[in-house]
């Protein structure tokens, strides 16, 4: 419990700036949507995301999760797969505290909003997909999942680089924007959008999840055998 609890709070401390920095710069942008909308409401109408920065910026933090800790962790003497249990945990609980992060931001919002008679000012989230009248445990649920997804896909292309250097990193990179092309090519797209038209949110949220614990999987055998420096 102790090796967790350190481990949680080197994490934490390895991201504490970046997550103010990250913050900070997103809730000053909702408050300057709110005060332009003061001013200009009646000519202009704002669309506020909270979800989808968030997103980018979990992929970017775990793109970077290795160099950061890894050798450091290597040399207090914690064994992989010490590290790999406690970065999965770590991943499990940010994803968590994310996600009830930006379900409060939307329930402040809209607070303020009816509470201003604010009228244009509009919420972006991946669940007005599947439910326009989505409650607060449904959107923790489908942003703790999608958090978790970039995690692990962050956490990927960071293994990838680590292990292959900048051109296998590149290389990998150019292959999935690659996977979309052909898919747009072969009109593979149409079948996958009836597929999730057609599905509900926890048969999607399910599969996500599972396909982020098995990414993980596949993860934990690259970092087995890895070197303390990069290539």
């Amino acid at each position: 419990m102790n090796t967790i609890k350190g481990s949680f709070y080197i994490l934490f401390q390895s991201y504490k700036k970046q997550n103010i920095i990250f913050w900070s710069i997103l809730f000053s942008i909702v408050l300057l949507s709110f005060f332009l909308d003061t001013f200009f409401g009646q000519y202009i109408s704002f669309a506020i995301t909270i979800s989808i920065p968030v997103y980018i910026f979990y992929s970017l933090m775990a793109a970077k999760l290795l160099n950061r800790t890894l050798p450091y962790f290597l040399k207090l003497g914690v064994s992989r797969q010490q590290y790999l249990l406690n970065v999965g945990l770590f991943f499990i609980s940010a994803s968590l505290v994310g996600a009830l992060i930006i379900a409060s931001a939307h329930k402040i919002i809209v607070y303020i909003s009816n509470l201003l008679n604010v009228k244009d000012i509009i919420i972006i989230h991946p669940i007005l997909f599947f439910n326009n009248a989505h409650s607060f445990l449904q959107t923790v649920a489908m942003d703790t999942v999608l958090l978790l997804f970039c995690l692990s896909s962050g956490l990927l292309l960071n293994v990838v680089f680590y292990r292959l250097g900048i051109l296998g990193g590149y290389s990998f990179i150019g292959l999935l924007v690659l996977i979309p092309i052909i898919m747009v090519i072969f009109q593979w797209y149409s079948p996958l959008f009836n597929l999730f038209a057609n599905s509900s949110i926890f048969a999607i949220l399910g599969c996500i999840l599972v396909f982020s614990v098995l990414l993980y999987l596949v993860i934990t055998a690259f970092l087995r055998k890895i070197s303390v420096s990069p290539v």
